[in-house]
Parts: structure tokens; sequence; C-alpha cells
């Protein structure tokens, strides 16, 4: 296996938060709802048999606008994600107005 995907995260509407594992151009499988992005995140590698280290790229947040917190969250999360797989993919928020 070869590392091919990369997982997309909106969390810009707290009501709606989404999880999608992309592949190039194609989504792989997409969730979205009031869910926990994380046991998310975790589930869709497990069905599809993948491995954060072995096959994600990156992990791509949606930086806003939208809900402050929301995206805090979807940042750091991404971020983190990210420092773990030493791609060097940082991102910074894009609230739209003052905080």
């Amino acid at each position: 296996m070869s590392k091919d995907y990369f997982i997309y995260i909106d969390t810009t509407d707290k009501d709606n938060k989404l999880v999608s594992l992309r592949k190039k151009d194609s989504t792989v499988e997409e969730i979205s709802g009031k869910i926990d992005i994380i046991s998310t995140i975790n589930n869709i590698l497990l069905k599809h048999n993948l491995t954060l280290d072995k096959n994600i790229i990156e992990v791509v947040p949606n930086v806003g606008p939208g809900s402050f917190t929301g995206i805090k969250v979807g940042i750091t999360i991404a971020n983190a994600l990210n420092w773990q797989l030493k791609n060097g993919k940082q991102f910074v928020p894009n609230y739209g107005k003052e905080p």
C-alpha cells in the first residue's frame, strides 16, 4: 500500500461536521453530521483497512470562515495529525472577521 489518500475535515459548522477520505480527485467515503472527528477518522481508516502513517499523505481542514471554535478545533486536529505524519503541513485559520 502507498500513501495515496488524504483526509479532508470540515468543522466550520458545529452541527454538521464532515470527514472525507479522498484519493486523488475522488471521494472514497464521506461522513457528516453531529460526529466526533477523531473517532470518525479512526472508523473510516479501519473500515478501509488503512493506517494514518502508511496510507495518508495529509489531513486538510476547511480553514474558514465559519464557527470560531469549530475552525480552531478542525485546524488543531489537522495540524496535530500532520505533525504526526511529519509532512510539514500546517494550516492557519481564516475567521472571516475578528474572532
